[in-house]
């Protein structure tokens, strides 16, 4: 998250993904930082385990989100 705010005060896109374990910890730590539109796409959890088939699936099926976050105008 720390990486992605700097980036995005820099005006560079970012689009940080996280399982939805940690959605809810990284909104609430771009908010203390004053950041609270950074964007965070988040997947199902757990991912650790799974073979590379669903991982690939999964990305698959962020990649709109993933692309929208780095090409939506920020407000």
């Amino acid at each position: 998250m720390l990486d992605a705010i700097e980036l995005e005060k820099r005006g560079i896109p970012t689009a940080t993904i996280v399982t939805e374990m940690f959605f809810d910890s990284g909104r609430a730590t771009a908010k203390n930082l004053a950041m609270p539109h950074v964007p965070i796409v988040s997947i199902p959890h757990p991912i650790a385990n799974l073979p590379p088939e669903e991982l690939k699936a999964r990305s698959e099926a962020t990649f709109p989100q993933v692309l929208e976050a780095l090409t939506k105008p920020r407000d």
